[in-house]
């Protein structure tokens, strides 16, 4: 068991005051993140972000300013997650579903619709306050496994 945390990237991508957000399916359940990944050793998290986008969105990105970190540390000490949330800017591509086992869905959800949906990891209350308040400051929101 690897005993170092994972550093994971994520875009947040905003259209027509929508989200960009992907559907998942892992152990029989179905949850939306927002598009990105892991952190490969020598790349930088922007090199990583706009790797991950690629992969699974067919979108090419500018990474912009980082807007939230959060830690998610499994209680039964088996993982523990270290994620930087960017904003991002569209710079070109078609939206396409990467062809992924896991992947289900690729789409804008709209604001105030999030509320509604199990998104990992759990920053729906952030995302809603940045939109709704136009919040830029750096949030550490804390250790939020769920």
């Amino acid at each position: 068991m690897n005993k170092n945390p994972r550093v994971r990237v994520a875009g947040i991508l905003v259209k027509d005051d929508k989200l960009l957000l992907i559907q998942h399916k892992k152990n029989g359940k179905e949850y939306w993140l927002l598009p990105g990944g892991g952190v490969d050793f020598g790349e930088t998290m922007q090199e990583a972000l706009k790797r991950e986008f690629i992969e699974e969105t067919n979108l090419n990105i500018n990474v912009n300013e980082l807007l939230f970190i959060s830690e998610a540390i499994d209680p039964k000490g088996e993982k523990h997650i270290i994620n930087f949330f960017f904003k991002v800017e569209y710079v070109d591509g078609i939206l396409k579903l990467a062809k992924e086992k896991r992947l289900v869905d690729l789409k804008y959800i709209d604001i105030d619709e999030i509320d509604n949906i199990i998104m990992y990891p759990n920053i729906k209350k952030q995302l809603i306050n940045y939109f709704k308040n136009n919040d830029n400051s750096i949030k550490y929101i804390g250790n939020i496994w769920e």
